[in-house]
């Protein structure tokens, strides 16, 4: 049977919407995919993030124990402590620095000058501000002798989410935790984890070695 003229469709439209419908569907998978690649990509640099931040409690622990197995009281020891998380402890907030950083080498240490921050620490010897008045406030903070002295010469936003413990056992050993609820900061966190923050402990365990030459007095 040979149709007529009239009983043939024109094709146009129909390829069309089948064109319309694939690209539809090709924007529809690339969002899914996106999507997986981000909550791999978030959450590999969160647990690396993690990672590094238990390492530096283990290193906290390590300095306490450090300086309370050659003699100094529990302030010294409390101190070095705080001072070994200071790469956990957050956003530096005394000294004020917000001079130091607009000004310092004639670079925009703001949050709006991220070229210039990228640029200027990838030259030959990026020194940052913040860091030259790390310098100058930790061994002020160190030397320190009441705690009232100690907000006022160095601190930092989350410095009081890290705590410390210290046990001695049989009078020759002595143990240091750190411990800390670290924050999860980055984003579908939510994904993997329900709450916005992971508990870390760090740990160090040593000999006591001021008990062979000093007297405990309580200190």
């Amino acid at each position: 049977m040979v149709r007529g003229p009239a009983s043939i469709r024109p094709a146009g439209p129909t390829v069309a919407g089948e064109v319309r419908r694939r690209k539809g569907q090709a924007l529809i998978e690339t969002c899914l995919v996106l999507i997986v690649l981000c909550l791999i990509l978030f959450g590999s640099l969160q647990i690396s993030r993690l990672f590094a931040a238990r390492e530096i409690l283990d290193y906290a622990a390590a300095r306490g124990a450090r300086a309370q197995t050659v003699g100094f009281n529990r302030f010294m020891v409390y101190k070095t402590i705080r001072v070994g998380a200071i790469p956990n402890a957050g956003q530096l907030v005394s000294p004020d620095y917000a001079g130091a950083l607009s000004s310092a080498g004639d670079h925009d240490w703001s949050v709006a000058g991220g070229g210039a921050r990228w640029s200027f620490a990838l030259s030959a010897t990026p020194v940052s501000p913040q860091q030259a008045l790390e310098s100058a406030r930790i061994p002020l903070y160190l030397g320190a002798t009441l705690y009232g002295h100690l907000p006022a010469t160095l601190d930092y936003d989350r410095w009081d989410s890290i705590s410390q413990q210290t046990t001695e056992g049989n009078g020759d050993r002595i143990q240091v935790r750190v411990s800390q609820e670290f924050p999860l900061v980055f984003p579908l966190h939510r994904a993997f984890y329900a709450a916005d923050s992971v508990p870390l402990e760090g740990r160090c365990d040593l000999e006591n070695h001021a008990a062979l030459y000093l007297n405990n007095q309580g200190w």
